[in-house]
């Protein structure tokens, strides 16, 4: 009969000492398989290093759109002008060949307006840099809105990548659309736990 103190024996199951006791090994609880190597810490610090640039950008674009909109709001909209009465008065008493060569007089000085006005609308945005910064800011929520598809794309195997979704979500936010990769995340990570899901 092998050696077993008191100590031993209490902190024995009774199936196992009494497995001891008759000098036979009890088998080792069978693991359950570790959980693949995780890519979302990975994908979760490219998103950080990604957004982390955009609130860098976040205030010299919002200063530009705000001057932008103070300066666009001292220019004067044209509008289009109705037919004074004597040219409704001349129109009325046209022919069908005349009104083919009829020019819209009202219509003409609202285009000449309107194209001096865009001139000007774009002589601010030329002045401010909006178009430049713009461009900079829209390249910049691209690439944060791909380093965010590309966590919420990646599988879930363990709570810990879930974890990291709700991170990202928390600063990004995931649509609707979404809700689907993470019910096959919940479904996989169930299953890993030996869980039915149908």
């Amino acid at each position: 009969m092998p050696a077993i103190n008191r100590r031993a024996a209490l902190a024995m199951s009774g199936s196992a000492f009494a497995a001891a006791l008759l000098g036979a090994s009890v088998p080792a609880a069978k693991a359950s398989p570790a959980p693949p190597i995780s890519k979302l810490p990975g994908l979760e610090a490219a998103f950080r290093l990604e957004w982390n640039k955009l609130r860098a950008i976040e205030p010299e674009h919002a200063a530009a759109e705000r001057r932008y909109f103070e300066e666009r709001a001292e220019l004067v909209e044209p509008v289009k002008r109705e037919l004074t009465a004597a040219e409704a008065a001349a129109f009325r008493k046209m022919s069908v060949a005349e009104l083919d060569q009829w020019r819209h007089p009202e219509r003409l000085e609202f285009n000449e307006a309107m194209q001096a006005y865009n001139r000007a609308e774009r002589a601010i945005r030329q002045r401010i840099g909006l178009a430049k910064i713009g461009r900079a800011y829209e390249r910049q929520v691209s690439r944060v809105s791909a380093a965010a598809d590309r966590v919420i794309r990646c599988p879930a195997h363990t709570f810990d990548d879930l974890a990291v979704k709700v991170r990202v979500h928390k600063a990004w936010g995931f649509d609707c659309s979404d809700l689907e990769c993470v019910m096959k995340d919940i479904a996989r990570i169930a299953r890993g736990g030996g869980l039915s899901v149908g």
